[in-house]
């Protein structure tokens, strides 16, 4: 995240930061299996975390993608607003550009994109880790694998819950806790 701030204050420097971020994940222990990484990019995703804070809610939900993109064995990328995209295979800030021109940040359909995920047989997946605000416009429906849900926001209630392991915050602790997760299945 300081890497993205940094990038956010002085994008010159990417060329520098880039190579720095990533080789600060590099031993990380790998997820095994595959994973799906769905960023919301909702309008609401373009708030900052706090009044105090020149990030937004996006740049912490990239953040903690291009971290996964990094630890997780096999990952499938994805964004959601009004319709569910796919993300080319990048890495570093050129996976954070692509999450967010994706498409439009407008509306959230969260179950819209997971019915969309899993209408297709070769999405199968160990688990799906949705980075969001926990803001929808449809709710949520359960997973076909591990579900979790990291809010990078403060709202109160969420949509996370039930068959979902529920996440508040995005720090690289996150990372471990999934990684436990996993190795207690």
């Amino acid at each position: 995240f300081r890497f993205i701030a940094a990038a956010r204050v002085v994008p010159q420097l990417e060329p520098v930061l880039e190579p720095l971020m990533l080789k600060c994940l590099e031993g990380q222990q790998k997820l095994v299996g595959r994973t799906v990484l769905l960023v919301d990019v909702s309008g609401s995703m373009d708030e900052r975390i706090s009044a105090k804070s020149d990030l937004r809610r996006l740049d912490a939900a990239c953040g903690l993608a291009i971290l996964l993109r990094e630890v997780c064995e096999e990952v499938f990328v994805c964004t959601f607003s009004n319709q569910f995209a796919n993300v080319p295979p990048r890495r570093g800030f050129a996976l954070r550009d692509a999450i967010v021109d994706s498409q439009p940040h407008q509306a959230t359909y969260l179950a819209q994109t997971l019915q969309a995920i899993h209408a297709n047989p070769q999405n199968v997946y160990d688990r799906i880790i949705v980075i969001t605000d926990e803001q929808t416009h449809d709710g949520i429906i359960n997973p076909r694998g591990k579900g979790y849900v990291l809010n990078v926001a403060s709202n109160q209630n969420g949509v996370g819950y039930g068959a979902w392991t529920h996440v508040d915050g995005w720090s690289e602790a996150v990372i471990d806790y999934i990684r436990t997760f996993a190795q207690q299945s």
